[in-house]
């Protein structure tokens, strides 16, 4: 990530009064609701971007302390958190798929602090709320936007760690591109770790060489590889565009902004309890979309423009269901 996107990320801490009434007994009164956000893996990982603009948001909307932690290693979870805890902190949002077991040892000995916690484990009354972190649906029209620009009729995507949740969001993307054009290939590759730039520039170029012409950047380093060789790319989870504005087509969105809100707004009337968040995580709910197009606004094929936004109104009423598929994704 560039200084000028990391300075735009930077916080500073809103603390413009109260926000609502009906606060919890545990709270002083006159005092502002607090958030305190811990990340594993740096800012500009796109999940972590986008929590943080969301908190960000909701903050600045209604005059809330919100401070944040990034690149905490994992033995320091349980410090931080019961820091946090002991300062009554009133919610704590984080990214616990690395730390599940820590942040809920911590979580069960402060049963007045609420978390909402990014999990594959589902929420633990009576203080840990969850989500998911899912985009599947906006990768179904990501992976339609890919086959109808590819003439090679080779997409790719780098992705992460190779777990159920990450091909949920692989087969949603080939799903979407064999619905655009049945025959094509998608070549597919796993860097094995959330944040790790230099090795998933290596494989995007590795694609290249394959004949891969559009890429799906599900982690970070595959936009500067794809604009170096040439190829399109589509962001993934934040719009990615910034990077490279000749490069990236589009985005494949996931804004918590939805989430964060709910969750701020059910602890600052005291009414905070362990609840599922993933469920808003949907087209919907605008929590998922495919960005704008920007400068490829007039180099997408209107017809391809019109059929994913058709397909985008079809998912979000209901007529059509993205299939949420956790089987191993391979290339073909």
């Amino acid at each position: 990530m560039n200084h000028k996107r990391r300075d735009l990320l930077k916080l500073t801490t809103v603390g413009l009064g109260i926000w609502a009434t009906g606060l919890p007994a545990a709270r002083a009164a006159g005092t502002a609701p607090r958030i305190r956000a811990i990340f594993e893996t740096p800012m500009e990982e796109p999940f972590v971007t986008q929590l943080h603009l969301a908190m960000t948001r909701v903050a600045s909307e209604n005059g809330l302390d919100y401070k944040y932690s990034e690149s905490v290693k994992a033995a320091d979870f349980p410090r931080v958190l019961r820091q946090w805890c002991e300062e009554g902190i009133e919610l704590i949002v984080g990214d616990a798929y690395g730390t599940e077991q820590m942040c809920r040892r911590v979580a069960a000995g402060y049963a007045d602090t609420a978390f909402t916690l990014g999990s594959a484990m589902g929420p633990t009354a009576p203080n840990v709320s969850t989500f998911y972190g899912q985009n599947y649906e906006a990768a179904y029209l990501a992976g339609m936007l890919a086959a109808g620009l590819s003439k090679s009729g080779k997409i790719g995507v780098v992705a992460g760690i190779a777990v159920p949740t990450t091909y949920g969001l692989l087969n949603a993307y080939r799903a979407g591109a064999r619905a655009t054009k049945s025959d094509i290939q998608m070549k597919v590759a796993y860097i094995g770790s959330m944040f790790d730039p230099p090795k998933a520039k290596e494989a995007t170029i590795a694609m290249a060489d394959m004949g891969v012409d559009v890429v799906f950047a599900e982690r970070m380093g595959v936009i500067e590889a794809a604009t170096e060789r040439g190829m399109l790319a589509i962001g993934n989870m934040t719009d990615q565009s910034a990077i490279s504005p000749q490069t990236v087509v589009s985005s494949a969105m996931w804004d918590p902004y939805p989430i964060i809100k709910a969750s701020a707004e059910a602890v600052a009337s005291g009414t905070f309890a362990a609840k599922d968040y993933s469920e808003l995580e949907n087209i919907a709910h605008g929590v998922n979309y495919l960005a704008s197009y920007k400068s490829f606004e007039d180099k997408v094929p209107a017809e391809l423009k019109a059929a994913i936004d058709a397909k985008s109104k079809e998912i979000a009423s209901g007529a059509t269901k993205v299939v949420y598929e956790e089987g191993e994704v391979k290339s073909d």
